[in-house]
């Protein structure tokens, strides 16, 4: 009877791992050029549609040499700027590639193009967390949680500067994700995405330019099909992921996964603090406080839809979170 339960559960846990999708984050290339006119009209139209999709989309401005050379972000790294508007074919500017698919103006990038593109998902997700400050440790965790997708793949590690200002020559002041350096191959690097339910680990290092500002420095990572140039994820220090993140409490974890009613979390000891239940793509489903003078919480879930949710136990600046299953 034990060993027919046991496989009866594997079974289950099979089948949401097949079915298992991560939240797909928009992605963007913004070829543009700081001596340009019309990207200089453009841009900030763009911008001021973009703060709609928070935390829905990523994106970076890359500088090519036209229509005009003496762009001083192109001139700051003129091989790898040129590098990625070669390998679309830009050959003009303000040029928006989404998803490594389809090139847009940047007028043409508007809400109801960019709310065609929410809510859909992807059988992998990127996990990317930074440390250091001028010497930084760049470690990406690429899940496969859905079907393991078919074809060839590289992942690609840039360094962007989140907010620049200067005064451009086409009037523009504030430079958003400008792209610096590739922190991966300038070519990307060829990655065998693992098979469903595990994970590919890498790292990178960043040494930060004197030229750039520091606080402003992040990575932004991202895998592509090497034949069809499609983005299938990509992801930064700054998501709000529905990963498992390292425990901050000793003994912590889940009694009995999969659960059939209640949700069972088990501390090392009792603490002040919330919890958070969402689902496979980040959605918060129910949020509540721990009970006081207890290290367990109990949460009713015998109403939640099969599949899997994640439980986020959080108290000032510590968190955790862990992935389980509905049953």
């Amino acid at each position: 009877m034990i060993k027919r339960l046991s496989l009866l559960i594997l079974l289950v846990l099979s089948v949401l791992f097949i079915n298992a999708q991560a939240k797909r984050y928009i992605f963007m290339e913004h070829f543009t050029n700081t001596w340009c006119s019309i990207c200089g009209s453009q841009n900030p139209k763009f911008y001021s549609v973009l703060k709609n999709y928070e935390g829905n989309y990523h994106h970076m401005t890359i500088h090519p040499s036209f229509p005009y050379n003496q762009c001083p972000l192109y001139n700051a790294n003129k091989t790898e700027n040129s590098l990625r508007a070669n390998y679309y074919s830009v050959s003009s500017t303000p040029t928006i590639v989404v998803n490594g698919l389809t090139s847009k103006s940047a007028s043409s990038v508007n809400a109801a193009y960019l709310n065609s593109e929410l809510g859909k998902t992807s059988p992998i997700q990127l996990i990317v967390k930074e440390t250091g400050t001028s010497n930084r440790s760049i470690s990406v965790e690429v899940l496969t949680l859905g079907n393991k997708p078919a074809g060839t793949y590289k992942i690609y590690a840039a360094a962007l500067e989140k907010v620049l200002n200067f005064n451009a020559q086409n009037g523009e002041k504030v430079h958003q994700n400008v792209f610096r350096k590739f922190v991966s191959s300038a070519d990307g690097d060829v990655i065998n995405l693992a098979e469903t339910g595990g994970v590919n680990n890498l790292n990178y290092n960043l040494n930060i330019d004197p030229t750039w500002v520091e606080s402003q420095m992040y990575v932004l990572v991202w895998v592509q099909n090497i034949n069809t140039k499609e983005v299938m994820n990509s992801g930064n220090k700054f998501d709000i992921t529905s990963s498992v993140s390292s425990p901050i409490y000793t003994n912590f974890q889940i009694l009995t996964n999969p659960v059939k009613q209640n949700l069972v979390v088990q501390l090392d000891r009792p603490i002040t603090g919330e919890y958070i239940i969402s689902n496979i793509m980040g959605q918060t489903i129910e949020h509540g406080y721990l009970p006081t003078n207890s290290n367990r919480l109990d949460v009713l879930v015998s109403n939640y839809k099969k599949g899997m949710y994640l439980v986020r136990i959080q108290s000032g600046n510590l968190k955790t979170t862990k992935r389980w299953v509905k049953d």
